[in-house]
């Protein structure tokens, strides 16, 4: 097993994102029994049968915050892809603010989407076929509805998780990082993602340099929320240079959005009061920022917040 997945590492062969994403989905094989999807996965002698709604259920929900959170491309150029399509179209229902959890992706209101997602030929004729190859982990049913994977190979998957998860995460973020100019992409691949939140001697240097003032509205003393000038979503990260007060309307209104230029100047004015500024920061980075994330989060057109 072992040297099926280091072959498959050491190989590299990716067209797109899609093997080393099904590879993932089969990684909770080793603890199905107490995650979620389990009725689909059965176990006879030392061989497991997994229908592929097991898989299509992660599958899906790899992909949806790579579209709908972190609006990464999975080409280098602006043509969609398969999954993020099929996506696109089921997004009333799946939602695209909140992840969905496995276990809502489980449930029944789910199933013709899961079922699609078997029957296309982005499953029954590139990813399952072509990383059986790669990395020869299973065996494909005549029917191309399950797959069959030895004991001791789950057994592999699950005392080697951690590591294999990693590695394999690793692998989709260097073929994002051609795709995409985000920061930070390897980061947005963690599960467990976290948004850090500025320390209070930090909130306070920055409520002081802003006069208690909100930093898009005229708005004084009030209890104003710290927002991320280019969204946490894009950017990844939280420092004191794209940090600022905002009121709670504004805060509300701005959300998640990129604001017009010259919150920019703005923004870029009130940095030259800050005490200390991170390693690699300057005026020209966080321009570099602004602009590509117009192009790559928001799309050219897209219409910029202001108050």
């Amino acid at each position: 097993m072992s040297l099926e997945f280091n072959k498959f590492f050491k190989r590299h062969n990716l067209a797109s994102t899609y093997k080393p994403m099904l590879a993932k989905c089969l990684l909770d094989l080793g603890d199905f029994k107490k995650d979620e999807g389990s009725q689909w996965v059965e176990k006879k002698g030392n061989m497991f049968t997994v229908n592929l709604h097991f898989v299509a259920a992660r599958f899906l929900r790899f992909y949806h915050p790579l579209k709908f959170k972190f609006k990464l491309k999975q080409e280098a150029t602006k043509q969609s892809v398969a999954i993020y399509d099929k996506l696109e179209t089921y997004k009333k229902l799946l939602g695209v603010k909140n992840t969905p959890s496995k276990k809502q992706i489980c449930l029944d209101k789910f199933k013709k989407l899961r079922e699609e997602t078997i029957k296309h030929p982005l499953m029954r004729i590139q990813v399952l076929p072509k990383l059986q190859k790669d990395c020869n982990i299973y065996t494909i049913s005549n029917d191309k509805n399950f797959i069959f994977v030895k004991e001791d190979d789950v057994k592999y998957m699950r005392e080697n998780k951690d590591v294999l998860e990693s590695a394999l995460n690793h692998m989709i973020s260097q073929y994002l990082e051609n795709c995409n100019a985000s920061p930070n992409i390897s980061t947005k691949m963690d599960e467990e993602l976290i948004r850090k939140y500025l320390s209070p001697k930090q909130k306070k240097e920055v409520l002081g340099i802003a006069e208690n003032t909100c930093f898009y509205c005229p708005a004084k003393n009030k209890k104003f929320a710290m927002d991320h000038f280019i969204p946490w979503n894009y950017l990844g990260q939280t420092e004191q240079y794209n940090m600022v007060p905002a009121c709670t309307p504004c805060n509300s209104s701005k959300h998640d959005k990129l604001t017009i230029p010259k919150y920019l100047d703005k923004l870029l004015e009130r940095n030259k009061n800050l005490k200390k500024i991170p390693m690699g920061y300057s005026a020209e980075f966080l321009t570099n920022m602004y602009e590509q994330s117009i192009v790559e989060y928001y799309g050219e057109e897209k219409d910029l917040w202001q108050k």
